[in-house]
């Protein structure tokens, strides 16, 4: 029988069989192999309201949003860089256990540790909070090709938004 969906395929497991090794100021710590699905509930909890945060700075005033209104739009939120690094110490949690977290923090990591190990640790899960944020729409494309789909043209993008490409025929009439 085959599936359309195998959740028992080989996952990254098979590339780190014992966990994701870190090493930090000279203890190793293990990273399990994959991520739990609940690690991440601390980055979408009520309190922290990414997901507010979001909102306010899609829908700033102007078309196009300015570091000067993502500012104001932080501002308008005192708490939440501590409320994010809660949240990024509680993910570590979840990842590491109550045990070998309080071991992990012994080692007392720095931001710029936490910084480091966060995009570390992004690449090696392969998590992309970018594409979680993003509105279905704006995934779907009814865009014209980037390459050429035919060696006789070039031009895979029409002149004029919604016009038709031009044939290989018409091209040359525009003289």
């Amino acid at each position: 029988m085959t599936f359309a969906i195998d959740l028992d395929a080989e996952r990254r497991e098979v590339q780190y069989p014992n966990g994701i090794p870190v090493l930090l100021n000279g203890e190793q710590f293990i990273f399990p192999a994959e991520v739990p699905a609940d690690c991440l509930d601390p980055l979408f909890s009520d309190e922290l309201d990414l997901m507010g945060l979001l909102s306010d700075v899609v829908n700033a005033e102007s078309s196009t949003t300015t570091a000067g209104e993502i500012v104001e739009v932080l501002f308008k939120r005192p708490k939440l860089p501590a409320l994010f690094y809660r949240a990024i110490k509680d993910i570590y949690r979840e990842l590491l256990g109550a045990q070998t977290y309080a071991e992990f923090k012994a080692a007392r990591p720095s931001i710029p540790d936490y910084v480091r190990l966060t995009k570390a640790l992004v690449t090696v899960y392969g998590v992309d909070l970018g594409k979680l944020f993003r509105s279905g729409s704006s995934s779907a494309s009814d865009s014209q090709p980037s390459s050429p789909t035919s060696p006789a043209t070039t031009d895979s993008t029409p002149e004029a938004s919604g016009s038709a490409p031009a044939s290989p025929d018409s091209s040359d009439s525009d003289d």
